[in-house]
């Protein structure tokens, strides 16, 4: 004889029409899924919890600090170790070394970020126009980028840091003046491939003007290669300017920079006194490190191709 069936359990589902229209996955934007993507990268966001300690150390670092970073101490505290009282020792004038780095943050943060911000402005203004008007106008344009391109650029700054008086706003003028044509460059190819989409097609048909396609559509679509090149000016504008403080050609006296730090204790080495060059290096290194580790994070992120 066989057995008994269990009735119930081929009873049919039943569900509301409510239940059945309703979202399994929460709907995420565009943004949302590069954040999500991006917090899986360790290395990146080791590079933005570095960022922001660094800064975080640059503002309020001198503030708990007893000493400024221009006095100076020359009886006794000439080429102190680190210790409780000054944690990265002093100078050969007696200055607290570790306010010095926070004051040279400073320096080095707000340059590298005017910097990349004047870059962008310029570069996606001008390679936005070159690209969307093509024929003789992106001739023109792209002929005279040719031309910028041509000059060395570390001649062109050092000449412009020669002629020009000493200051930060020389000096970020320096490096913008030939720095933009990157980005021009970039945001004129990806221009070049968003306009013959159809949402372009659409918006100049609803009769759109030059302006809006630009700033509205074509724009907004080439974010993501524009954030990567930012976050990779950043560290380059930044070493640009140790550099030139390195040489002599940066900020000047009393003011505090990580390449003029570095300048300052290199005939230090053979005596002993590590802590001068250490630690500005250190910082300078970990400030570069950081900044190529979230460009790179944020390439993986933005990339299409890496959705899963």
């Amino acid at each position: 004889m066989e057995p008994a069936t269990d009735q119930t359990r081929f009873l049919p589902s039943v569900r509301s029409r409510t239940e059945l229209e309703k979202i399994s996955r929460p709907h995420t934007t565009y943004w949302q899924d590069v954040w999500r993507r991006l917090r899986k990268n360790i290395l990146a966001m080791t590079g933005l919890v570095l960022i922001l300690l660094i800064a975080l150390m640059s503002i309020f670092g001198p503030m708990i600090s007893p000493y400024d970073y221009s006095d100076q101490n020359l009886k006794d505290g000439i080429n102190l170790e680190p210790s409780g009282e000054h944690w990265f020792g002093t100078d050969d004038l007696g200055r607290d070394v570790f306010v010095r780095v926070c004051e040279g943050g400073r320096i080095s943060l707000t340059i590298g970020l005017m910097a990349a911000l004047i870059d962008l402005l310029i570069g996606v203004i001008y390679g936005g126009i070159a690209g969307y008007r093509g024929g003789r106008t992106d001739e023109v344009m792209m002929r005279i980028v040719d031309i910028l391109w041509g000059l060395p650029y570390l001649l062109t700054v050092i000449l412009l840091m020669v002629v020009m008086p000493p200051g930060l706003g020389t000096i970020i003028l320096a490096l913008t003046v030939t720095g933009w044509l990157n980005m021009a460059r970039l945001v004129r190819g990806q221009v070049l491939q968003l306009k013959e989409q159809e949402f372009v097609l659409a918006a100049r048909t609803l009769g759109a003007g030059t302006k809006r396609i630009l700033f509205k559509h074509l724009i907004p679509n080439a974010m993501g290669p524009i954030i990567i090149m930012l976050t990779l000016t950043v560290p380059s504008a930044i070493f640009a300017e140790a550099f030139l403080s390195f040489l002599g050609l940066g900020v000047q006296a009393p003011i505090a920079s990580w390449g003029t730090m570095i300048n300052d204790s290199l005939i230090t080495i053979l005596s002993g006194e590590w802590w001068r060059l250490f630690f500005p290096s250190l910082f300078l290194c970990i400030t570069m490190l950081a900044f190529n580790a979230l460009g790179d994070g944020l390439r993986d992120a933005l990339d299409p191709k890496m959705r899963k």
